[in-house]
């Protein structure tokens, strides 16, 4: 756009704030968007911060091809694996503040690896600009179908029976199914032992066979497993009930865990001096890929929970993040060299 141009057009927006043609905000808000930098002038770089074909990939994907369509520039998903996913949100943190770098990033990356990590190069509060969130990462509580508890209530009293004697098989030390018990054990007043994998595939084959007889974990994985018998489903762990499984409980319907809740995110976020209208333009994008599009659909087909959030909501849920995680993770000496 022309400097006459945007003059023409900041005169126009004015006369129709005073006639009362157009709301004074509203005004405000196009004029800002009028005087923004143009942007994407060039390819999109989406980067994941796992390997292709994982759950963070599939969800980029579909997002990536929305973004593409809407702005007319091509957005490139870029794997990053390493380091948990930590290897990807410094290259993002590093990248140029003009919003042709963004980090599809979930609750390990923002939140958890922040409080268990020792002496990361990132602090994601200070280094990144939250932009929108997309997935509530709901997690469910799955026991072996060789413990005899039908209820989390029922679960809990065997545990407080048998100090010790009951396992947790997780994806790794730190995570949020291992912060996710540590939470249990505390409210709940029993003594389970955590059981770190390499993942979450090994964890689920000892679950079957007996090994370990807890996992917190997406519901994912284990839906065959349970349609079949092998595993128990018991309760989920966000407040409210979820439309895949409506007729189990809450993990706060359990009498003595009101109010608990273990849920995670996926997002995208930016480099933290990403000037503002840019901030706005990527979450206007996010937020119509997520209205306008069939793209909350094929988040539920992959097992998702879509749940759009902006940049404020988004940046406020991280920082309560760190303030609970980083506080059961320090009353349980949870660290990750």
């Amino acid at each position: 756009m022309s400097d006459i141009d945007r003059r023409s057009t900041s005169i126009a927006l004015g006369l129709l704030a005073m006639t009362g043609l157009l709301p004074p905000a509203a005004a405000a808000r196009a004029q800002q968007r009028d005087a923004a930098p143009a942007f994407p002038t060039r390819p999109v770089h989406l980067l994941v911060g796992y390997t292709a074909g994982g759950g963070s990939d599939l969800m980029a994907r579909p997002l990536a091809e929305k973004l593409s369509k809407r702005w007319g520039q091509q957005v490139v998903v870029e794997n990053r694996p390493g380091a948990n996913g930590n290897l990807a949100v410094e290259a993002v943190a590093r990248a140029a503040p003009d919003g042709h770098t963004l980090l599809l990033a979930n609750m390990a990356q923002l939140v958890t690896n922040p409080v268990v990590y020792r002496n990361l190069p990132v602090d994601t509060l200070r280094d990144l600009a939250p932009v929108a969130q997309i997935v509530e990462a709901v997690q469910v509580v799955v026991i072996s179908a060789k413990v005899p508890a039908r209820t989390l209530a029922e679960f809990i009293a065997l545990a407080r029976q048998a100090p010790g004697q009951f396992n947790m098989g997780s994806s790794g030390n730190g995570g949020m199914s291992h912060l996710a018990l540590e939470l249990l054990k505390r409210r709940a007043g029993v003594d389970i032992v955590h059981v770190p994998y390499r993942g979450s595939a090994p964890a689920l084959q000892d679950l079957l066979a007996g090994n370990v007889q807890l996992m917190i974990d997406p519901y994912g994985p284990f839906v065959g497993r349970a349609e079949a018998g092998l595993v128990r489903v018991l309760a989920v762990t966000s407040l409210e009930r979820i439309a895949a499984l409506p007729d189990v409980p809450t993990m706060s319907e359990t009498p003595g865990l009101e109010g608990f809740e273990a849920t995670g995110f996926v997002g995208v976020v930016a480099p933290a001096a990403t000037p503002r209208p840019v901030i706005t333009r990527l979450e206007e994008a996010v937020a119509w890929a997520m209205r306008e599009t069939d793209l909350e659909r094929t988040y539920v087909a992959q097992g998702q929970t879509p749940r759009f959030a902006d940049a404020a909501d988004f940046r406020d849920r991280i920082a309560r993040g760190h303030e609970t995680w980083g506080r059961v993770a320090r009353a349980a000496n949870v660290t990750v060299e």
